[in-house]
């Protein structure tokens, strides 16, 4: 099943700016894309080191019943890794890159109903969005030299 989240930069207004204020081939908007899209996943990343969901709140602690049982001491998150490593992105329309995790339990911890189980780790940051626009803006100079 897994878990994911699609970014349609025509969805958020700066991005969407950006974006259209060029006219970009296909193979450029496809490259531009899966340039973002790597992006994203490395952000989405970073929220297992910090343990912080998109909008910067930290994920609620491992109930201690269960910290009892875990074999690993890794991040909340990360007991081995699988649901890192499951993280990918990929293109799904001309303006849209989709991010998500194709672990069985990953929406388990993206959207449990309980709000101390849930611990986001996907979505957009403002931090997320400005580094995206920064993304985008080296990829239009990059074009115009």
């Amino acid at each position: 099943m897994g878990a994911a989240v699609e970014i349609n930069l025509r969805e958020i207004e700066r991005l969407q700016r950006k974006f259209n204020d060029f006219a970009l081939s296909g193979g450029d908007k496809e490259m531009l894309l899966a340039s973002l899209g790597g992006r994203l996943e490395h952000q989405t990343w970073e929220r297992f080191t910090l343990q912080k969901d998109p909008s910067g709140d930290p994920w609620h602690e491992l109930t201690e019943a269960y910290k009892k049982r875990r074999v690993s001491r890794g991040g909340i998150l990360n007991r081995e890794g699988h649901l890192i490593d499951s993280i990918i992105s990929q293109l799904t329309g001309r303006d849209s890159v989709l991010v998500g995790a194709t672990m069985e339990y990953a929406d388990y911890h993206q959207s449990a109903k309980d709000k101390k189980r849930r611990r986001e780790y996907l979505g957009l940051s403002t931090e997320n969005i400005d580094e995206l626009e920064d993304a985008i803006d080296k990829f239009l100079r990059g074009k115009i030299a």
